[in-house]
């Protein structure tokens, strides 16, 4: 077994291999390791240096000062042979905040966002289609009780109405109003509901935002949730009346290093209820 002579007990040395990198949202991550006689690490003093939230440059003065903003946030202590534990710790930090003090809660001037466009197919009823919103209110009325199935629609005789026991199908009144024979778009919905279709596929597109840095969401960007905003960034500009809805946030703090997301989604052709949203 080694032996090691004239070392101090409250020694804690520093091992190669100090690692630290910037990702591409702004954040550090590191590595650093270090060797500590066993009687040391029973010293409480000794371990509290090694806290969630200690600096790296605490530890191991011989760092440059640059990464002061780096502390720890997980410690893994490992036995070796002779006198000596390990003692690998990860390290984190965000080296400004990532949002500006302005009153929308802006990016400030040192922050590196990562953007990403997703676009998929979501499932919605036929009720939120474009071409059903440019229906008249009387049309809407019928496809709608078409849709709840209060009423039936015979693709054979195209009318509104209902069926008997024997499965004979007349045109009738329902609820004391007369639905005219649908033509145009509300007849073709009124084809699709007849043949069980009762939803649509259509885009869906987010627009997310990553940041990294040492500071929180801020009131703003939460008090903007549900509401049309345009999102940071370079989003591709959407066609016709299409607008953009923060739909998402999202908070994760590792150490003393803060991530965040935010999302946006774009809305249907005439965009979000400007009444409902705005």
């Amino acid at each position: 077994m080694s032996r090691t002579y004239g070392l101090s007990t409250q020694d804690i040395f520093p091992q190669p291999g100090f690692t630290a990198t910037q990702s591409d949202k702004g954040g550090w991550i590191g590595q650093h390791t270090f060797a500590i006689r066993r009687e040391a690490w029973d010293n409480i003093q000794i371990r509290q240096l090694f806290r969630n939230g200690t600096p790296i440059t605490a530890i191991d003065q011989s760092l440059s000062s640059f990464f002061s903003f780096m502390t720890v946030a997980v410690v893994q202590v490992t036995g070796e042979e002779g006198d000596f534990i390990i003692v690998s710790v990860q390290i984190s930090g965000g080296q400004s905040g990532q949002f500006g003090s302005g009153e929308d809660g802006g990016l400030s001037e040192t922050s590196l966002p990562r953007y990403k466009l997703t676009c998929g197919l979501q499932e919605s009823s036929l009720s939120l289609h474009p071409k059903w919103e440019e229906l008249e209110d009387d049309s809407k009325d019928a496809l709608g009780a078409l849709l709840n199935g209060d009423i039936n629609f015979s693709p054979k005789n195209g009318k509104y109405g209902t069926y008997d026991e024997n499965g004979n199908f007349w045109s009738d009144d329902y609820a004391g109003k007369s639905f005219p024979d649908p033509s145009g778009d509300e007849l073709e919905f009124a084809k699709i509901i007849a043949r069980g279709q009762t939803t649509y596929l259509h885009p869906a597109i987010t627009w997310t935002e990553s940041t990294q840095g040492n500071s929180n969401l801020t009131q703003a960007q939460l008090n903007k949730i549900g509401k049309i905003s345009d999102p940071r960034g370079n989003p591709p500009e959407p066609s016709g009346t299409r607008d953009w809805m923060l739909t998402s946030a999202f908070q994760e703090q590792t150490g003393d290093l803060i991530t965040t997301e935010l999302e946006w989604t774009l809305s249907e052709r005439g965009g979000f209820n400007s009444f409902l949203y705005a």
